[in-house]
């Protein structure tokens, strides 16, 4: 089969046509990125700081440089990559590579803010994977990193990228669909979260997701998409919030709630 190439720029204009440039204005984050394609060079160079499951899904895209603390994750990065890679178990080595234009962190939304914030005072562009922070506060900071830095930042909330919820938005904000007066989501999802864990010491790193030293559970690892939506179509965010949530069902020790 013939490889195709589709260089980024002439994928951003590709994409800006298709959209009409309606969609660009639905995501304020692509317009951002089109406008500066300009003066970037054809061949970005990316790390990649987190190789767990979502960091090699998204090296599968990018192959390029990563960083990891757990080593079977950054072997199996290696691997997938190949020889030429470099690979670091500290994120600060790899933000000292003057020919690293930008960074993608797929680690543990703790470790989110701090990397974020380090990579962009060094100069680099973050594609940091949602959710955000687990501290509001923090995600006050890297906002404010970015306008004091001018770094590009972009959280990654993948239904900013899908074109149903793109093409929808488009119909609240032309009035097709009338008044918005409320918005329903859910998610149901069985499994436990829970992985396999080689060593009883490597059960908080390997299992995170469980512990709210590392995680908020279902609301930030989930329900994170459908309230970005939320607040997209609407252009504000809620005035008040009601929660409630229990474990229920998998009562091996965790610390977040399994449903809510």
């Amino acid at each position: 089969m013939e490889e195709t190439r589709v260089e980024r720029r002439d994928f951003l204009k590709a994409f800006s046509l298709l959209a009409g440039g309606s969609l660009m204005g639905a995501n304020p984050w692509m317009g951002s990125l089109y406008a500066q394609d300009s003066g970037m060079s054809e061949k970005i160079k990316l790390g990649i700081i987190g190789s767990g499951s979502r960091g090699l899904l998204l090296t599968q895209h990018l192959l390029s440089i990563h960083c990891d603390n757990y080593p079977p994750n950054l072997e199996s990065a290696s691997q997938l990559i190949g020889n030429g890679s470099r690979a670091f178990t500290d994120y600060r080595e790899l933000l000292e590579m003057d020919e690293i234009q930008g960074v993608v962190i797929a680690t543990p939304p703790h470790e989110h803010a701090r990397m974020t914030v380090d990579a962009m005072r060094s100069g680099k562009h973050v594609f940091c994977e949602k959710a955000m922070s687990i501290i509001p506060e923090e995600c006050l900071e890297m906002v404010m990193v970015q306008k004091e830095t001018g770094r590009v930042l972009q959280i990654g909330l993948q239904r900013m990228f899908n074109i149903r919820i793109l093409k929808g938005i488009e119909m609240v904000r032309a009035g097709s669909l009338g008044d918005i007066t409320q918005i329903r989501a859910c998610w149901h999802r069985n499994n436990d979260w829970r992985r396999p864990v080689p060593s009883p010491g490597l059960e908080r790193k390997i299992n995170w997701r469980l512990y709210r030293e590392y995680s908020r559970g279902l609301m930030t690892e989930l329900a994170c998409h459908q309230l970005q939506v939320g607040n997209w179509i609407y252009g504000e965010f809620p005035a008040e919030v009601t929660g409630a949530g229990s474990i229920n069902y998998w009562k091996d020790g965790r610390e977040v709630f399994d449903n809510v």
